[in-house]
């Protein structure tokens, strides 16, 4: 490999491009962090290999999206025999968030927390009110290896699954005389997979992206730096990307000539046309493609050529992609390679948090004054219950007391029993004021929490909420991250702020009981 060191920091150097590796990460702005799972050791690492989508190229998302949602509705119409009326249909970048789970049979969308439960959900675009999410899937347990549900885990699936909701809002509101009365909800979205893999294998969407590289990715001038002080650092580089040859060049061609020379230069091996996931569970053989000077260049393969090829294996090889099960799960748990994701929308996702600090800190305060006011609603009620069932008991008599009472509970209770029928009476009249206030203050401070859990769910995405949250939980999606990658970071480009060798620490795992 003959990569460029024509760059001001080495691979040694305390400080980078970014200027400042010391003191300390705080003073890296969090949408550049590299964020951690799990322990790890750069040093331990001697190969770091990445895929292309999403992860070394990153896409203009909104271009790139409104491509192929305009691409696959060209299909449904030309190939699939959809009626012209649904070219009517618009893109709303806004709505589709990853990590959403389809419901083929009813048209549905739905965001599910960390315990699979189902939190938010749509028909089409139209959310499902409580009662009816409810209705469908309360003790319904989401199983995806069913082939009624479909995961958006990647990017590529964002245009897809808006074009299916949109398409299920016209079935929905003229189900016997629109455009689409002569198709099933349950068929919409195997159609409109089927259009989209097509725009994606027939060429077209590719070819409409090479004629404008310009319009469709987010050149970043750190990349090139980035892999070059890998280079520089003795980390062997490789790449993996189920995309062809032609438009592989193509696309690293424009985001690192600039600053790199040859792009291939980078890399010690470079696949193209890998086919995963199954490169990590299968062993296809590798076919050379001669090119021009570099005898690096592969067609297909598998995870164990590239250990052999780079002298590297299992946690020695760090693996970045954007595809949880793709990229992330299949090359830990297939082959035992450390894993780094990148969540593109991670950038966004933390600026909103940022802006919505202040209402978090209110929002906790409020959560925690909701758990003593419900504790001492419950403890007035549970008095005022033993208190009408004493109040006919004389006062001689201890027995009306129950025995399980303690503390402030008990001397309430000796206190009531020693009184006179009138004074019990008031006694009680001023329990049950005090519980009507307490009660006050609690539909005034749960009033208040949803007025902020709302608020700081719409400034993330006005259907779905964020991306990494659901309401107290991790989304689904968080969850994916957190058990499958070591790492995550919104883009490459963000290993420039750190050492070569760095020792990413996880932070402290906490149960609730902890202090």
């Amino acid at each position: 490999m003959t990569a460029s060191t024509d760059f001001h920091s080495a691979a040694g150097d305390d400080v980078g491009e970014s200027g400042h590796y010391l003191p300390g990460e705080r003073n890296v702005p969090l949408e550049n962090r590299i964020f951690i799972n799990r322990n790890l050791r750069l040093d331990r690492v001697r190969a770091l290999g990445f895929d292309m989508d999403h992860t070394l190229a990153l896409y203009n998302r909104e271009t790139f999206e409104q491509l192929t949602f305009d691409l696959a509705m060209d299909n449904l119409v030309e190939w699939k025999g959809y009626p012209d009326a649904i070219r009517s249909i618009e893109y709303d970048p806004n709505f589709i968030i990853r990590g959403l789970v389809v419901d083929k049979t009813y048209g549905n969308l739905l965001k599910m927390d960390n315990h699979d439960y189902v939190a938010r959900a749509t028909h089409g675009t139209r959310p499902l009110s409580k009662a009816e999410r409810k209705k469908r899937y309360r003790g319904l347990r989401i199983n995806l290896r069913s082939d009624r549900y479909q995961s958006f885990d990647t990017l590529f699936s964002m245009p897809e699954g808006a074009l299916f909701a949109k398409l299920v809002d016209l079935k929905t509101d003229q189900p016997r005389r629109g455009p689409l009365k002569n198709v099933k909800v349950s068929q919409i979205f195997g159609d409109v997979r089927n259009c989209v893999d097509k725009v994606h294998r027939d060429g077209s969407l590719k070819s409409r992206i090479m004629a404008d590289l310009e319009r469709y990715f987010i050149r970043d001038d750190r990349l090139a730096s980035t892999l070059q002080r890998l280079c520089a650092g003795g980390k062997k580089v490789f790449l993996v990307t189920n995309s062809e040859h032609d438009y592989t060049h193509a696309v690293l061609s424009f985001l690192l000539n600039d600053q790199a020379g040859d792009w291939r230069s980078l890399f010690d091996l470079i696949i193209v046309d890998s086919r995963k996931p199954g490169f990590f569970t299968q062993k296809i053989a590798p076919t050379p493609i001669p090119t021009d000077g570099f005898d690096t260049i592969y067609q297909g393969g598998h995870a164990a050529f590239v250990e052999e090829y780079l002298g590297a294996n299992g946690d020695q090889v760090l693996y970045f992609g954007d595809h949880t099960y793709g990229d992330i799960l299949r090359s830990k748990t297939s082959v035992g390679w450390r894993t780094a994701m990148i969540v593109q929308e991670l950038e966004e996702e933390v600026a909103v948090n940022e802006s919505q600090v202040y209402h978090r800190r209110e929002l906790a305060d409020l959560i925690s004054r909701r758990k003593d006011i419900a504790r001492d609603l419950d403890q007035t009620r549970l008095l005022m219950s033993v208190m009408d069932g004493m109040v006919g008991y004389p006062q001689t008599q201890t027995n009306g007391i129950p025995p399980w009472t303690r503390g402030y509970a008990r001397r309430q209770l000796e206190l009531f029993h020693a009184m006179d029928g009138g004074e019990r009476s008031d006694h009680l009249r001023r329990i049950r004021h005090t519980a009507e206030g307490l009660q006050f203050l609690m539909d005034q401070t749960v009033a208040r929490i949803r007025v902020l859990e709302r608020d700081m769910a719409h400034a993330h995405n006005a259907v779905w909420g964020p991306l990494f949250r659901e309401g107290n939980e991790l989304s689904r999606f968080a969850r994916q991250v957190r058990e499958f990658a070591c790492i995550y970071s919104s883009r490459v480009a963000n290993f420039m702020n750190y050492p070569v060798n760095y020792y990413f620490i996880s932070p402290e795992e906490r149960m609730p009981h902890d202090v």
